[in-house]
């Protein structure tokens, strides 16, 4: 991967990460309808990238509807609702299942080769993510962990897709995306959640605050270089390289949210970083095993 792809997803895994620690802030003391924090994170992101709607539809559009939906709505539907009750540590571990789930579905599907040593470094860095999230005691099986992983097989299943409609400007991906998710979270707000005043009274600054970052800087920037970058590189050299998305989240906890800083963050990070760096380098695998 060029240096400079290398720079963007680390800085897309920091924005990933950030999300985590903005979010947390605005729900952790304020009981926000999560429908209703993604319906306006859509909103922002219509007002910033609209008017890549008006473009002449690209190749493949009904392709990239199917990706929009698996990485947009239906991603964040599961998402949002199994982490109504499951366990945060559990939900952390269960939110990796990426990086395998996508890595077989790209060999059966695209016919990619992940390699020895790719392969070796990835079982690594998910070994990091384990330690940096498994809090003793606390992994319990909760219903939502089903919903969780629902939301992360449709991520992936919506990662290969991304690489089976080539030439689409990102900027499109991200404004189709938008206007499917605020059609159907706008909906899902309505239909199944209650409390809007009483949120909007109690922390309303603050969801235009995270819902303002989540578009901008996640929606528009973060998940559109995914996108670019899905197209550029082949699935298994960039979705790993995620994993960076964790030891942003604990060290922003630590120096925003005064989060303590635990040995098996170290350890953890340890761990990652080496990993990252080899599956980043590593070109594919060519029919000699590397």
């Amino acid at each position: 991967m060029a240096g400079r792809d290398f720079l963007i997803i680390m800085l897309c895994c920091l924005g990933w990460g950030g999300n985590f620690v903005v979010t947390s802030w605005v729900v952790g003391s304020n009981p926000v309808p999560p429908f209703m924090l993604a319906t306006f994170r859509a909103t922002f992101v219509l007002l910033i990238m609209g008017v890549f709607l008006f473009r002449p539809l690209p190749p493949r559009f009904g392709r990239l509807l199917l990706v929009c939906l698996c990485v947009g709505p239906i991603h964040l539907g599961f998402l949002y609702s199994g982490l109504q009750t499951a366990p945060a540590s559990a939900s952390s571990i269960i939110s990796q299942a990426i990086i395998p789930i996508s890595a077989v579905l790209s060999v059966v599907f695209l016919g990619e080769r992940i390699g020895v040593i790719r392969s070796t470094a990835i079982a690594v860095a998910l070994a990091g993510v384990v330690i940096m999230v498994w809090e003793p005691g606390a992994l319990s099986f909760d219903p939502g962990l089903l919903l969780l992983l629902g939301a992360y097989v449709s991520m992936a299943v919506g990662s290969v897709l991304m690489r089976t409609v080539p030439g689409v400007d990102w900027r499109q991906y991200v404004a189709w995306t938008a206007l499917l998710m605020l059609v159907l979270t706008g909906g899902s707000t309505l239909l199944f959640e209650t409390g809007h005043a009483q949120a909007w009274e109690d922390a309303g600054w603050k969801i235009l605050v995270a819902s303002l970052y989540a578009g901008a800087f996640i929606s528009v920037f973060a998940h559109g270089q995914y996108f670019r970058l899905l197209q550029t590189y082949p699935v298994n050299s960039v979705v790993p390289l995620t994993l960076m998305t964790t030891v942003w989240a604990c060290l922003l906890g630590v120096l925003l949210l005064g989060e303590t800083l635990y040995p098996r963050y170290i350890l953890g990070a340890a761990l990652i970083l080496p990993c990252v760096w080899i599956i980043a380098r590593r070109g594919p695998a060519s029919a000699v095993e590397d």
